[in-house]
């Protein structure tokens, strides 16, 4: 009896505390400045109003991966390139953050802070194998995100359905991972989903979220100074390559980017001599195969992109493409010949017009010195051609 009296006197003490450290979340701004934007961090991404509380009525988000963290030091970055006043925009990706997670996070804002415009920064190399890995999508996976997805009705079913089968097939080597996004599908995916299956979902993403957000919010904590920090226009890259009326000379800002590149570069590769040393130089000089006869063609890969297209569509949200090179040089020494990786741009370009998107196809730039830091990241050459795109999208 004492047994079990102190068993019940412990689950009370633990719904209380659940309770509680609900509350005090619930009320936890997670705004932060212009660093907060720009902050590149899968606990930030993860935290569905730590994205939204960054965004305004005229915020446009910018998915991609990797890159939004590589180099970022450059001034031409996009972190570094506008002041809010100049392009109000919100950086979401990390590495192995593919079309379908963007796909969920994209409806998901749109509940409490739907977009009028979006961009995505497409890589070739998404296409791989299966396109996203399950490992990957579980470890990038929003609860919150995901439950704000099935919630958004304005969606049609057809799509929401699409995205669930692709979600389960991911999900299905993971028995806890599965049961839980099964519990949330059982709630808001189905019409005859009881009240306490409703309620039991969201007690789930509730605490789920609750962790979410704690991990954002202690991110935040760490890096406060960072975090606050806004860029003034007068700081601004674009500044200093603006006219009175608001026009922007890209022209001299590439000259500038390739001038202050170039005497960092002194290889075959034409990428920073730190990534061809560290990275490059070995396998290069060797001749190693290493990519021979690869095809990125995956097929669940090109269906994740046209569900973020789809689902862009359905809200109502325009669209942009941004279509990313990667290093001919060095695919070209390593076995992986070019029409191989023509195959995989036009999967993305094909996917863009089915869709009427606006596509910027940046593949043409595979062999242009300077362009990138290393085989896949954009350096300031790149990044200049990236925000020429951005801006001139936001702006029209």
């Amino acid at each position: 009896m004492r047994r079990i009296q102190a068993f019940l006197m412990a689950l009370i003490l633990f719904v209380f505390f659940l309770a509680g450290f609900h509350l005090t979340m619930s009320r936890i701004s997670l705004r932060g400045g212009d660093g907060f934007r720009f902050f590149y961090s899968d606990l930030r991404n993860k935290s569905l109003a730590a994205l939204t509380d960054n965004m305004d009525e005229d915020t446009m988000p910018i998915f991609g991966s990797s890159e939004l963290g590589t180099w970022i030091e450059e001034p031409y970055h996009i972190s570094h390139m506008f002041a809010r006043q100049q392009v109000d925009s919100m950086t979401v990706g990390h590495p192995m953050v593919q079309s379908l997670q963007d796909a969920i996070s994209l409806a998901a804002i749109d509940g409490s802070r739907s977009p009028k415009k979006v961009t995505l920064l497409a890589s070739p190399t998404w296409f791989y194998g299966d396109g996203v890995a399950s490992t990957a999508f579980k470890q990038h996976f929003s609860d919150t995100a995901y439950l704000a997805m099935l919630k958004n009705d304005r969606l049609s079913a057809e799509t929401r359905q699409k995205i669930i089968n692709r979600v389960m097939v991911l999900a299905s080597s993971d028995i806890a991972f599965s049961n839980r996004i099964k519990a949330y599908q059982r709630a808001y995916a189905t019409e005859d989903a009881s009240a306490t299956e409703r309620l039991t979902a969201d007690l789930l993403a509730a605490n789920r979220g609750d962790r979410e957000n704690f991990a954002a919010a202690v991110l935040k904590l760490k890096n406060a100074n960072k975090v606050a920090k806004n860029i003034e226009p007068t700081e601004a890259t674009v500044h200093s390559y603006q006219s009175e009326d608001g026009s922007v000379d890209w022209e001299k800002m590439k000259a500038d980017a390739i001038s202050e590149t170039a005497s960092q570069s002194d290889n075959p590769l034409y990428v920073k001599n730190e990534s061809w040393k560290n990275l490059y130089q070995k396998s290069y000089q060797a001749g190693t195969q290493i990519h021979k006869g690869e095809q990125w063609t995956s097929a669940k890969e090109k269906g994740d992109l046209e569900l973020f297209l789809q689902v862009a569509k359905e809200l109502g949200i325009q669209t942009q493409v941004i279509i990313l090179p990667i290093s001919g040089y060095w695919y070209d020494a390593t076995g992986m010949p070019q029409a191989n990786r023509e195959s995989a741009y036009q999967a993305i370009a094909k996917s863009a017009a089915a869709y009427g998107v606006r596509c910027v196809d940046l593949s043409k730039h595979e062999y242009t010195p300077y362009f990138l830091a290393d085989a896949y990241h954009p350096w300031s050459l790149g990044w200049v051609y990236i925000n020429e795109a951005i801006y001139d999208f936001y702006k029209n």
